[in-house]
């Protein structure tokens, strides 16, 4: 073909729009020159080495959670209870469908998670001169879902094993940059906060007993009892004593426990002890903090776990739950900055680790298989037979991984 007739060709295919139901594909060379430009850069070129030598260890990472997970499902009858009350849903990366992706949260980090993988292949790619043929814009109808980059297949090809992989691995290492900046983001909001209220919540209020007459009510918290702090039941036996007299208990209520009342309460005596009428729960507000806080620098595994599982929610200080007993210096949409950086990072570390593996087309597939075509020659049945060997092996044990909860 002649070279004016593949430019004619490669005009036409920018600005072209393409509808396949219900993706709405954008084709634009707008961002080529970023990506020249970037590319260029001289560090652009240091971090695509480094990713070609990490994306092994994030790859070796990712299978010894898939195995360690199947180990754990076929030992432990609570892990193998707690995958069928997830349920089949939770396995599905789509938010709204699956009930542990919050459905603002997730699209954004679903959308920054393509751009920064697809733009990083596009640097990399453009910084050993592999020409871009466009630049797609993907919107679900009419919502923005993330981007895509048009290489020179034919190039990449051709190109050597050293520096195609380089392309491949780019994206995965851009997915880990931004993960691990986000993760460090939500562990210095965690660190500053500070707890609103801790206490006594009151659950519950005896009628006819002194807690009612005194005019205490269902949603206040006990902070003091005389100039006792009370945040434990403990605290509130050792405050209460062996009293059957009147005490002064100060609790907070209102909007964000702003009000404070000190209320006095006559106690009677029940069964030998002080008795006020009052149903309570320990807040710990403090206590979880504190917990979170060592987890989050001590305990990685945290940190790959959904904020929305139940058993979560009463622990992180940014899940629904919680945020609203924490405050930050940053103002009270703290939890909002908090949640776009935990799953930003939950969203990027997951599709870098996805992506490392072994599994053809996916870009852990696609360096396998030009490493082993490196290794072994030119054998393209041998290659190709060995490549789809592994991965059907790795997504039948994902597979077994998912159903094992219910075959056990």
């Amino acid at each position: 073909m002649p070279a004016n007739e593949e430019v004619k060709n490669e005009k036409a295919g920018q600005g072209r729009i393409e509808f396949d139901f219900p993706l709405l594909l954008v084709r634009i060379s707008s961002f080529r020159r970023l990506f020249e430009k970037l590319g260029a850069w001289k560090a652009s070129r240091l971090i695509s080495w480094g990713t070609l030598f990490g994306m092994p260890i994030v790859g070796g990472f990712g299978l010894y959670m898939i195995f360690d997970t199947l180990r754990i499902l076929l030992t432990t009858p609570e892990a193998r209870a707690f995958g069928r009350e997830l349920g089949l849903q939770a396995y599905i990366s789509i938010p709204g469908l699956n009930p542990l992706l919050p459905i603002f949260y997730s699209w954004i980090g679903i959308i920054v998670a393509i751009i920064v993988h697809e733009g990083a292949h596009g640097v990399i790619a453009r910084s050993i001169g592999i020409k871009i043929k466009s630049c797609v814009l993907i919107f679900l109808l009419a919502i923005p879902l993330g981007a895509g980059v048009d290489l020179d297949e034919e190039q990449m090809k051709k190109a050597k094993v050293k520096d195609s992989t380089r392309v491949l691995t780019s994206g995965i290492g851009a997915n880990i940059i931004i993960a691990l900046i986000c993760i460090v983001g939500v562990i210095i909001l965690v660190n500053g906060l500070s707890p609103v209220i801790d206490g006594l919540y009151i659950a519950g209020v005896v009628e006819d007993m002194p807690a009612e007459a005194a005019g205490l009510v269902v949603g206040d918290v006990i902070i003091r009892v005389d100039d006792n702090p009370t945040t434990t039941l403990n605290d509130l036996i050792t405050a209460l004593g062996e009293k059957n007299d009147t005490v002064h208990v100060t609790v907070a209520r209102g909007e964000m426990w702003r009000d404070q009342l000190t209320i006095p309460v006559n106690l009677i005596e029940y069964e030998g002890k002080p008795f006020m009428g009052v149903s309570l729960s320990e807040m710990l507000i403090e206590e979880r903090l504190r917990t979170y806080q060592k987890l989050a620098t001590e305990v990685y595994s945290i940190h790959f776990q959904p904020p929305t599982i139940s058993f979560l929610q009463s622990l992180t200080p940014f899940s629904e739950t919680l945020h609203i007993y924490y405050t930050h210096t940053i103002g009270k949409y703290w939890y909002v900055l908090a949640n776009l950086f935990f799953w930003i990072w939950y969203i990027n570390i997951n599709v870098a680790i996805l992506n490392s593996l072994p599994i053809y087309p996916l870009d852990g597939g696609r360096v396998f298989k030009n490493l082993l075509k490196s290794v072994v020659g030119g054998n393209e049945k041998t290659v190709s037979r060995v490549t789809y060997a592994v991965t059907i092996g790795i997504i039948s044990t994902i597979v077994m991984m998912i159903a094992l909860p219910y075959l056990i």
